[in-house]
């Protein structure tokens, strides 16, 4: 493909490839760079694929703003379709983070009013982005920020790329109705995204640990606990708590910061790797040079309280604490000899663990504790059952009757809901599979993420190809779903996700 000139340009060398696409450095006759967009030739015979590369190129060519990157033309090569954009120079905002960079108030600042710009411009054309993200924020040489990846986006009310229940997207910063609706998307799931990504550019911390809590957790997260920016400074903390409603009517429209308000020297903000605690960005008050004089008179007051309580102490039971060093001319109590009375410290550890509540925990309940003997042979015989368990559910998933085998009575986030009732999941099932036909899930095995809890619950994680069709003479229509279960310790299915159900 080296050298292959399309439309004008010359294809030079390659400058990266991702999941779907290649993409290479290219020269016209003078010299004007650009950026060529090539689809990978294993997708070149899916229909699907080609139809949503070309709905980019579409969506692409008629945007015309500085903070979008630019498409030139939509062209093939070797079979493949192909798209020439403008070529830039620079990072993305995900891997200027990894690289430790340093941003300032005043440069978040000019980012947010620019993004803010772009997408007002996007939502009156009736485009929704639906992955806005760090790594699809680019940063020229220049310092101009720039929007990237348009590829499932969404032209409202025209052009739909994904088929009705798809979920397309990046889970660390998709908005709740991504989750749990993504029939009924609007612009303002882009606002909801933007929020997520400016919290984790201004306090360095992604609003969720993805090493410690799974997918799943995620996601619950996602859809029922609010993001707290009371840790990020002005005007953040005010800011984006307006545009991080769990419900898109009650998010704000976006709105532009006065640059003029804010000055140079006013917050640098650090984004470490690997993140770090939001007290490690800000320090406490008490660190500052113009606190420690106050603090150090507040010790000093606490350490004089404290002697004089120790005196009092002291005088008010005097003779029992001479008692304890044989003052007085009184005798030390005798030491029991082991072999007639064990210590106590020998006893401690017989004390019965049914003393503890049951439902006490580690504080860092995602690990084993310390207490738990648990052989890597006995998690190994426990993953193994798991799976057994996950593939005979989606063997067995036509017969709606045997949901009892892997469900307890209610179970929660079945089929986008919560906190359903088995008999009424199992009446749904037996409608929804009246018109399905499937076939068995095909799972990779590399995919599988097990997270054990102290409680008794295993979290799995994994990815499934997975085939349907409506009509026994239709032709099997192959989805990737990525699936999220929640097992008890009867290894019974509690919850249930199936999210990023696409169509290839």
């Amino acid at each position: 493909m080296e050298n292959t000139t399309i439309n004008g340009y010359k294809l030079k060398y390659k400058l990266g490839e991702g999941g779907m696409a290649a993409i290479w450095y290219a020269e016209n006759y003078l010299q004007k760079p650009a950026a060529v967009k090539v689809l990978q030739q294993r997708f070149c015979e899916m229909p699907e694929i080609v139809s949503r590369f070309e709905n980019e190129a579409k969506l692409m060519v008629h945007l015309n703003h500085p903070h979008i990157r630019n498409i030139y033309d939509y062209s093939t090569v070797d079979g493949c379709p192909c798209m020439l954009m403008e070529y830039l120079e620079g990072k993305d905002l995900s891997q200027r983070m990894k690289d430790g960079e340093k941003f300032s108030n005043l440069q978040l600042v000019q980012w947010w009013n620019d993004l803010v710009d772009a997408l007002q411009y996007t939502h009156r054309k009736n485009i929704i982005h639906r992955d806005i993200k760090p790594s699809n924020l680019f940063l020229t040489e220049e310092g101009k920020i720039k929007i990237l990846d348009f590829g499932i986006a969404k032209l409202r009310d025209n052009v739909t790329v994904t088929q009705t229940g798809s979920r397309m997207g990046t889970l660390m910063y998709m908005s709740p109705e991504q989750v749990y609706d993504v029939k009924t998307l609007t612009y303002k799931t882009d606002i909801y995204s933007l929020a997520v990504t400016f919290y984790h550019l201004v306090s360095g911390n992604a609003p969720y640990d993805a090493s410690r809590i799974s997918d799943f957790e995620i996601q619950e997260n996602i859809v029922r606990k609010n993001i707290d920016t009371s840790v990020l400074p002005e005007p953040w903390k005010g800011l984006l708590a307006l545009y991080l409603a769990k419900n898109p009517e009650d998010r704000k429209e976006l709105r532009r910061i006065d640059a003029q308000a804010t000055k140079a020297d006013e917050t640098i903000v650090f984004t470490p790797v690997p993140p770090q605690p939001i007290e490690t960005i800000y320090p406490p008050l008490s660190t500052h040079p113009a606190q420690r004089t106050g603090s150090n008179r507040f010790g000093y007051i606490f350490l004089v309280f404290f002697i004089v309580a120790g005196l009092v102490v002291f005088a008010l039971n005097k003779e029992e604490i001479l008692s304890l060093f044989g003052v007085n001319g009184e005798k030390k109590p005798p030491v029991e000899k082991p072999v007639t009375r064990p210590s106590s410290r020998k006893q401690a550890p017989k004390q019965p663990a049914e003393e503890m509540p049951a439902d006490t925990t580690d504080a860092k309940n995602d690990t084993m504790t310390s207490t738990q003997v648990v052989t890597s042979e006995d998690l190994g015989m426990k993953k193994a059952t798991l799976k057994n368990q996950i593939n005979d559910y989606y063997r067995m998933r036509q017969d709606c009757g045997s949901l009892s085998r892997f469900f307890r009575d209610t179970v929660q986030q079945y089929y986008n809901r919560s906190n359903e009732v088995l008999t009424r999941i199992q009446k749904e099932c037996a409608a929804y599979h009246g018109k399905w036909r499937f076939t068995e899930a095909d799972i990779t095995s590399s995919s599988y993420v097990f997270t054990f809890n102290p409680n008794g619950n295993t979290y799995v994680d994994f990815s499934m190809l997975y085939k349907i069709k409506q009509n026994e003479g239709d032709d099997w229509i192959p989805y990737n779903i990525d699936v999220s279960m929640v097992f008890d310790s009867d290894m019974k299915i509690t919850r249930i996700v199936e999210r990023r159900i696409e169509k290839l």
